[in-house]
């Protein structure tokens, strides 16, 4: 008997699946508290002998199942379960994979809350998330009390038992929207949800090599539409009161229905596709949901709803490209850093094509312009209270490494122009010491990214200098960990300028800072050098001075230094010693970190010896 049973379907993953199982072997997990159940579903480009080295390898911990191609996971997935012995079950693809502590803290927050389900946060390099599920830790929620329904993958930690007493299954065969399918039973029979919002559990990742992921296959729009009226079914066996059910149902109505009737595929269909599917959305609304689920929509969307119901396929495949041609355009004012945190001021505007998307005067309320949708009465182009009362603003700090997203909220406001204008602007506080969810940010590069989620759209930016291409410097700042000083150091990226953050150096080493130093000072063997663009809160890093003879045959010359690094600046020091081999000039150069670490570089001065004397001279030649 383990805790855990990870259960990982797969058909011809190739290499991918290495990646996978790596992140399982790698668990903080003790591993007599898991076991990890691979289901082969007919692999045919030799993935079971690769599997078989890592069971051969870890006897006790994989297993490996071979089935019969089915050609899709629900059928590998339900005979994982069968074959768990854990109390819970992880569903993790063989294209994806864990946090080296992702199953100890999903496992303890579950014992902790007595959860039947834990969701763990997740991050993905090529498929939007709804990020505003994951930016708290949180227990004891349902489906009816936190926005669950926004996260339908299947990959959870999910108590075994609720799976078989409730007779829960993934749907087998050629299945559209069998995640959600099977989600939604979950969820509706779960007493005690909980998600892990502080750490990055699930990496759900595009495939590097061989293939699509599972799941990017092409859309039938009779079978799809179809296969979601069961998991329509679900909700309404399973939700009576409507109060809660409307909302969940709202959901489904805005993302899986309306959702294909606009972006860019709409646009590109050809014209008897267009058409089919609209017919599809058109009966499966019309029929399956109540006045109130629409009514609800918000207002991007609400419009696009009525030319749905009137059929207008003419007018909703240019509204789908208006649509498409909003995006957001975000100004960074000013970038600096005040009690160890990044203040960042900024601005933003939603844009449709070249200009400032402008809605519609209509007295004291606004509408979606007409020119967007002609046909359209106002009131389902109307911005209502509740409208404005569920935008979502979010500065994210996003990882260029493994696409971790995590977010800075308080701060930012939206607000209505009097020429209707849809902006934002505020002034978030970064703190790179507690930002990862409670922790410091991981050393790689993170970009700066300001997203919205207003009247139904969600647009993200990238924060670019007020004022043109060359925008001021910003200093680094030192943080404190539990394994030492880091490094954050913001920097605007080029050719385009945008503002991301460097975390240790990871390519842009702290020499670089010396460019704006001052000259340094020589005062009876100790030499001190200021160093304004690095700040901190009372660090010590370690540095190394070098010292390279104009002689060539004698050797250089290292010296262990140290870095004061204080709020308003920073200060290297160094003590020469008294007796120095070889000619009278010696060239400085300094290097951040011990002796063999990081690249040195030279600061323009050099030492010179005169008998017992010594002094600095700029170097030859230098600026």
């Amino acid at each position: 008997m383990v805790d855990v049973s990870v259960v990982v379907p797969f058909f011809n993953p190739g290499a991918n699946i290495d990646e996978c199982l790596d992140s399982l072997v790698a668990q903080t997990l003790p591993h007599d508290q898991f076991e990890v159940i691979l289901v082969d579903d007919g692999s045919t480009d030799g993935s079971d002998r690769r599997v078989a080295r890592y069971v051969e390898r870890w006897p006790g911990l994989i297993r490996l199942h071979r089935i019969d191609a089915t050609g899709w996971p629900g059928r590998p997935r339900n005979i994982g379960v069968e074959q768990a012995g854990g109390d819970y079950v992880q569903f993790v693809d063989s294209d994806d994979s864990l946090h080296p502590r992702a199953l100890e803290r999903l496992l303890a927050i579950a014992r902790e809350s007595d959860a039947d389900v834990v969701v763990g946060k997740l991050t993905s390099d090529f498929r939007g998330l709804h990020q505003p599920v994951f930016r708290q830790t949180v227990t004891g929620r349902t489906i009816h009390d936190y926005p669950l329904v926004e996260t339908l993958t299947p990959h959870k930690m999910i108590r075994r038992r609720l799976i078989i007493d409730n007779g829960i299954r993934f749907a087998e065969g050629p299945r559209h929207v069998e995640d959600e399918h099977f989600s939604m039973q979950v969820y509706t029979k779960a007493k005690s949800v909980a998600v892990v919002g502080d750490l990055a559990c699930y990496f759900y990742r595009r495939r590097r090599v061989a293939g699509r992921n599972l799941g990017d296959v092409e859309m039938v729009p009779q079978e799809y539409f179809r296969d979601l009226s069961h998991v329509l079914d679900v909700i309404d066996e399973s939700i009576e009161q409507p109060d809660l059910r409307i909302p969940i149902q709202r959901r489904f109505y805005r993302n899986e229905m309306l959702g294909r009737l606009r972006g860019s595929a709409m646009r590109d269909y050809d014209e008897r596709y267009r058409r089919e599917v609209l017919d599809c959305v058109r009966d499966l609304a019309t029929k399956r949901f109540e006045p109130a689920v629409r009514e609800g929509l918000p207002f991007f969307i609400r419009t696009q709803s009525r030319l749905m119901l009137d059929g207008a396929i003419t007018l909703l495949t240019t509204y789908a490209t208006w649509l498409e041609s909003v995006r957001l355009h975000a100004t960074c004012y000013a970038a600096s850093w005040r009690d160890g945190k990044l203040h960042v001021e900024l601005d933003a505007v939603l844009y449709a094509g070249d200009a400032p998307l402008q809605l519609e005067a209509d007295g004291e309320d606004w509408l979606v312009p007409i020119a967007a949708a002609p046909s359209v009465d106002p009131a389902d182009r109307r911005v209502t209270a509740a409208d404005l009362a569920t935008v979502d603003l979010d500065c994210a700090t996003v990882s260029r490494t493994d696409s971790q997203v995590w977010s800075t909220t308080e701060g930012l406001s939206m607000s209505i122009t009097a020429s209707g204008e849809i902006e934002v602007v505020g002034e978030v506080a970064i703190d790179p010491a507690a930002l990862q969810g409670g922790t410091p940010l991981d050393a790689g590069l993170w970009d700066l990214r300001l997203r919205t989620m207003v009247g139904g759209l969600t647009r993200g930016a990238a924060l670019r200098p007020a004022g043109g291409a060359d925008p001021d410097p910003v200093d680094a700042w030192v943080i404190e960990t539990g394994a030492g000083p880091r490094v954050i150091q913001p920097y605007w990226t080029y050719p385009a300028p945008m503002l991301a953050l460097d975390v240790a150096e990871w390519s842009h080493p702290l020499v670089d800072l010396l460019d704006n130093a001052a000259a340094p000072q020589l005062r009876r063997r100790r030499l001190s050098l200021t160093i304004p663009a690095l700040r901190g809160a009372a660090n010590q890093l370690e540095a190394t001075l070098i010292l390279e003879p104009s002689d060539a045959e004698s050797p250089s010359v290292r010296i262990a230094a140290m870095v004061d690094v204080q709020p308003s600046g920073s200060t290297f020091r160094a003590k020469l010693p008294h007796r120095l081999p070889g000619g009278s000039h010696w060239r400085l150069w300094v290097r951040f970190g011990p002796p063999g670490g990081t690249p040195a570089r030279t600061i323009g001065w050099e030492l010179v010896r005169e008998g017992r004397d010594m002094r600095l001279e700029p170097s030859p030649g230098a600026a």
